[in-house]
Protein backbone atom coordinates (compact mmCIF):
# COMPACT_ATOMS: atom_id res chain seq x y z
CA UNK A 1 0.00 0.00 0.00
CA UNK A 2 1.23 3.20 -0.50
CA UNK A 3 -0.62 6.80 0.14
CA UNK A 4 -0.12 10.35 0.50
CA UNK A 5 -2.35 13.83 1.52
CA UNK A 6 -2.82 15.63 -2.13
CA UNK A 7 -3.91 18.49 0.48
CA UNK A 8 -5.53 19.44 3.38
CA UNK A 9 -7.06 22.24 4.89
CA UNK A 10 -9.68 25.30 3.24
CA UNK A 11 -8.00 25.51 0.22
CA UNK A 12 -8.83 21.77 -0.95
CA UNK A 13 -8.37 18.17 0.81
CA UNK A 14 -7.40 15.15 -0.89
CA UNK A 15 -5.65 11.66 -0.52
CA UNK A 16 -4.57 9.39 -2.92
CA UNK A 17 -4.17 5.27 -2.16
CA UNK A 18 -2.64 3.03 -4.12
CA UNK A 19 -2.85 -1.04 -3.18
CA UNK A 20 -1.25 -4.17 -5.50
CA UNK A 21 -4.28 -4.17 -8.01
CA UNK A 22 -5.99 -0.80 -7.69
CA UNK A 23 -6.08 2.63 -7.13
CA UNK A 24 -8.45 5.25 -5.35
CA UNK A 25 -9.11 8.78 -4.27
CA UNK A 26 -11.04 9.87 -1.07
CA UNK A 27 -12.15 13.51 -2.18
CA UNK A 28 -10.59 16.53 -4.62
CA UNK A 29 -10.97 19.62 -3.72
CA UNK A 30 -8.25 20.56 -7.06
CA UNK A 31 -8.43 21.33 -10.59
CA UNK A 32 -8.02 18.32 -12.90
CA UNK A 33 -4.57 19.68 -13.70
CA UNK A 34 -3.22 20.45 -9.82
CA UNK A 35 -4.27 17.03 -8.78
CA UNK A 36 -2.70 15.27 -11.24
CA UNK A 37 0.35 17.23 -10.84
CA UNK A 38 0.58 16.90 -7.15
CA UNK A 39 0.14 12.97 -7.62
CA UNK A 40 2.75 12.67 -10.11
CA UNK A 41 4.58 14.40 -8.36
CA UNK A 42 4.83 11.57 -5.34
CA UNK A 43 4.91 8.93 -8.41
CA UNK A 44 1.38 8.34 -8.65
CA UNK A 45 -0.51 7.14 -11.97
CA UNK A 46 -3.46 8.53 -12.08
CA UNK A 47 -4.15 5.87 -14.81
CA UNK A 48 -4.45 3.56 -11.87
CA UNK A 49 -7.06 5.79 -9.90
CA UNK A 50 -10.41 3.61 -10.13
CA UNK A 51 -12.68 4.90 -7.48
CA UNK A 52 -13.25 8.16 -5.89
CA UNK A 53 -15.00 8.14 -2.06
CA UNK A 54 -16.81 11.61 -1.83
CA UNK A 55 -17.00 12.57 2.41
CA UNK A 56 -19.23 15.48 1.89
CA UNK A 57 -20.20 18.56 -0.80
CA UNK A 58 -18.52 20.83 1.13
CA UNK A 59 -16.28 22.91 -2.07
CA UNK A 60 -13.01 22.33 -0.72
CA UNK A 61 -13.71 18.44 -0.47
CA UNK A 62 -15.38 18.06 -3.66
CA UNK A 63 -14.24 21.30 -6.41
CA UNK A 64 -12.79 18.82 -8.54
CA UNK A 65 -14.72 15.16 -7.95
CA UNK A 66 -17.03 15.95 -10.85
CA UNK A 67 -13.86 16.82 -13.41
CA UNK A 68 -11.45 13.65 -12.21
CA UNK A 69 -14.69 11.64 -12.11
CA UNK A 70 -15.54 12.27 -15.88
CA UNK A 71 -12.04 12.54 -17.26
CA UNK A 72 -11.22 9.42 -16.00
CA UNK A 73 -14.45 7.29 -16.30
CA UNK A 74 -14.69 6.56 -12.65
CA UNK A 75 -17.46 6.27 -10.08
CA UNK A 76 -17.83 8.15 -7.54
CA UNK A 77 -18.84 6.57 -4.02
CA UNK A 78 -20.99 8.72 -1.35
CA UNK A 79 -23.39 8.46 1.50
CA UNK A 80 -26.69 6.71 -0.05
CA UNK A 81 -29.39 9.43 -0.37
CA UNK A 82 -26.88 12.32 -1.12
CA UNK A 83 -27.71 14.23 -4.00
CA UNK A 84 -25.31 16.13 -5.27
CA UNK A 85 -26.73 18.17 -8.14
CA UNK A 86 -26.82 21.90 -6.11
CA UNK A 87 -22.53 21.32 -6.24
CA UNK A 88 -21.88 19.68 -9.42
CA UNK A 89 -22.55 20.91 -13.02
CA UNK A 90 -23.11 18.14 -15.52
CA UNK A 91 -22.92 15.08 -12.55
CA UNK A 92 -20.55 12.38 -12.21
CA UNK A 93 -19.42 9.67 -14.72
CA UNK A 94 -21.23 7.69 -12.29
CA UNK A 95 -22.60 8.09 -8.77
CA UNK A 96 -23.04 5.21 -6.56
CA UNK A 97 -24.51 5.49 -3.11
CA UNK A 98 -23.19 3.05 0.05
CA UNK A 99 -24.89 2.80 3.47
CA UNK A 100 -23.04 3.97 6.51
CA UNK A 101 -22.20 1.12 9.35
CA UNK A 102 -21.87 -1.26 6.30
CA UNK A 103 -18.75 -3.19 4.82
CA UNK A 104 -18.10 -3.38 1.02
CA UNK A 105 -15.31 -4.64 -0.95
CA UNK A 106 -13.83 -3.68 -4.19
CA UNK A 107 -10.62 -5.15 -6.20
CA UNK A 108 -8.28 -5.92 -3.17
CA UNK A 109 -9.20 -4.04 -0.76
CA UNK A 110 -12.31 -3.51 1.51
CA UNK A 111 -14.26 -0.58 3.40
CA UNK A 112 -16.34 1.33 6.30
CA UNK A 113 -18.39 4.27 5.97
CA UNK A 114 -18.98 5.58 8.84
CA UNK A 115 -21.29 9.01 9.51
CA UNK A 116 -19.81 12.26 10.89
CA UNK A 117 -21.00 15.22 12.53
CA UNK A 118 -20.38 18.23 10.17
CA UNK A 119 -22.63 20.90 8.69
CA UNK A 120 -23.08 18.91 5.16
CA UNK A 121 -25.99 16.88 4.34
CA UNK A 122 -25.04 13.05 4.65
CA UNK A 123 -21.49 13.71 5.57
CA UNK A 124 -19.51 10.30 6.13
CA UNK A 125 -16.07 8.80 6.91
CA UNK A 126 -14.13 5.78 5.63
CA UNK A 127 -12.14 3.28 7.26
CA UNK A 128 -10.14 0.78 4.20
CA UNK A 129 -8.58 -2.10 5.19
CA UNK A 130 -6.17 -3.15 2.28
CA UNK A 131 -2.70 -4.92 2.02
CA UNK A 132 -2.96 -6.32 5.38
CA UNK A 133 -3.02 -2.88 6.74
CA UNK A 134 -6.05 -0.10 8.13
CA UNK A 135 -6.48 3.22 7.15
CA UNK A 136 -9.06 5.35 8.75
CA UNK A 137 -10.22 9.28 7.70
CA UNK A 138 -12.04 11.40 10.48
CA UNK A 139 -12.24 15.00 9.17
CA UNK A 140 -14.59 17.66 8.99
CA UNK A 141 -16.95 16.15 12.76
CA UNK A 142 -17.60 18.30 15.40
CA UNK A 143 -17.01 15.57 17.41
CA UNK A 144 -16.46 11.39 17.41
CA UNK A 145 -18.54 8.35 17.76
CA UNK A 146 -17.96 5.40 19.62
CA UNK A 147 -17.81 3.67 16.07
CA UNK A 148 -14.84 5.93 15.00
CA UNK A 149 -13.15 4.78 17.84
CA UNK A 150 -13.76 1.12 17.58
CA UNK A 151 -12.44 2.16 13.63
CA UNK A 152 -9.21 3.79 14.96
CA UNK A 153 -8.31 1.28 17.32
CA UNK A 154 -8.38 -1.28 14.37
CA UNK A 155 -6.17 1.06 12.26
CA UNK A 156 -2.76 1.26 11.40
CA UNK A 157 -2.68 4.62 9.96
CA UNK A 158 -5.20 7.71 11.76
CA UNK A 159 -6.28 10.18 9.18
CA UNK A 160 -7.43 13.02 11.88
CA UNK A 161 -8.99 16.42 12.33
CA UNK A 162 -7.09 19.53 14.38
CA UNK A 163 -8.85 21.96 13.13
CA UNK A 164 -8.39 24.42 15.50
CA UNK A 165 -7.22 26.38 18.07
CA UNK A 166 -9.70 28.13 20.35
CA UNK A 167 -8.15 30.96 21.73
CA UNK A 168 -6.87 32.13 18.28
CA UNK A 169 -10.91 30.85 17.08
CA UNK A 170 -12.29 33.64 20.06
CA UNK A 171 -9.66 36.25 19.18
CA UNK A 172 -9.48 35.95 14.96
CA UNK A 173 -11.02 37.46 12.42
CA UNK A 174 -14.87 35.26 12.15
CA UNK A 175 -17.44 36.83 13.02
CA UNK A 176 -19.35 35.10 16.19
CA UNK A 177 -21.99 33.24 14.25
CA UNK A 178 -19.38 31.39 12.13
CA UNK A 179 -17.07 31.04 15.63
CA UNK A 180 -20.42 29.38 17.33
CA UNK A 181 -20.65 26.91 13.78
CA UNK A 182 -17.11 25.80 14.41
CA UNK A 183 -17.68 25.09 17.69
CA UNK A 184 -20.67 23.19 17.22
CA UNK A 185 -21.09 19.74 17.27
CA UNK A 186 -21.47 20.02 13.77
CA UNK A 187 -18.58 22.32 12.81
CA UNK A 188 -14.94 20.60 13.34
CA UNK A 189 -12.79 18.75 16.01
CA UNK A 190 -9.87 21.32 17.72
CA UNK A 191 -6.34 20.57 18.64
CA UNK A 192 -7.26 19.61 22.44
CA UNK A 193 -9.96 17.15 20.84
CA UNK A 194 -7.96 15.22 18.50
CA UNK A 195 -5.33 14.77 21.38
CA UNK A 196 -8.19 13.38 23.73
CA UNK A 197 -9.45 10.72 21.04
CA UNK A 198 -6.08 9.47 20.20
CA UNK A 199 -5.57 9.22 23.88
CA UNK A 200 -8.91 7.76 24.48
CA UNK A 201 -7.71 4.96 22.05
CA UNK A 202 -7.39 1.65 23.46
CA UNK A 203 -4.90 -0.47 22.25
CA UNK A 204 -1.50 -0.24 20.03
CA UNK A 205 -2.24 -1.07 16.89
CA UNK A 206 -2.31 2.57 15.76
CA UNK A 207 1.61 3.95 15.11
CA UNK A 208 1.00 6.60 12.88
CA UNK A 209 -1.69 9.59 13.09
CA UNK A 210 -1.80 12.34 9.83
CA UNK A 211 -2.96 15.30 11.34
CA UNK A 212 -5.04 17.11 9.48
CA UNK A 213 -7.55 20.16 7.92
CA UNK A 214 -5.37 22.79 9.90
CA UNK A 215 -7.56 26.25 10.15
CA UNK A 216 -5.66 28.95 8.17
CA UNK A 217 -7.02 31.28 10.46
CA UNK A 218 -7.63 29.94 13.66
CA UNK A 219 -4.60 27.59 13.78
CA UNK A 220 -0.90 26.70 13.17
CA UNK A 221 1.37 23.86 12.98
CA UNK A 222 3.34 25.27 15.84
CA UNK A 223 -0.20 25.01 17.84
CA UNK A 224 -0.63 21.85 16.75
CA UNK A 225 2.85 20.49 17.70
CA UNK A 226 2.25 22.54 21.26
CA UNK A 227 -0.89 20.90 21.99
CA UNK A 228 0.56 17.48 21.39
CA UNK A 229 3.69 17.45 22.83
CA UNK A 230 1.96 18.13 26.06
CA UNK A 231 0.62 14.69 26.33
CA UNK A 232 2.86 12.36 23.89
CA UNK A 233 1.68 8.93 23.36
CA UNK A 234 3.89 6.39 22.97
CA UNK A 235 4.98 4.33 19.88
CA UNK A 236 2.39 6.96 18.32
CA UNK A 237 4.28 9.19 15.69
CA UNK A 238 2.36 12.40 14.65
CA UNK A 239 2.70 13.86 11.30
CA UNK A 240 1.40 17.21 10.94
CA UNK A 241 -0.27 17.88 7.39
CA UNK A 242 0.47 21.85 6.72
CA UNK A 243 -2.49 23.79 5.09
CA UNK A 244 -2.30 22.80 1.27
CA UNK A 245 1.09 21.49 1.49
CA UNK A 246 1.27 17.33 -0.25
CA UNK A 247 3.02 14.87 2.50
CA UNK A 248 3.91 11.78 0.91
CA UNK A 249 2.92 8.67 3.84
CA UNK A 250 5.28 6.81 5.32
CA UNK A 251 6.16 3.54 5.17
Amino acid sequence: MRYAVIGSGSCGNSYIFKTARSGFVVDNGYSFSEFRRRAEAFGFDIKDIKFIFLTHVHRDHIAGVETLSNKLGIPVFTAENLDVSQWVTKGFFKQIGIIPGQDYSLDDFSFTVFPTFHDAPDSVGYSFSMGGERVTIITDTGKTSDQMKVLAEKSDVLFLESNYCPDMLKHGPYPVWLQKRILSEYGHLSNLDALEFVKSLGCDKCRKVYLCHISDKNNTPEKVQEVFDSAPIKNIKYIICKRGIPVMGEE
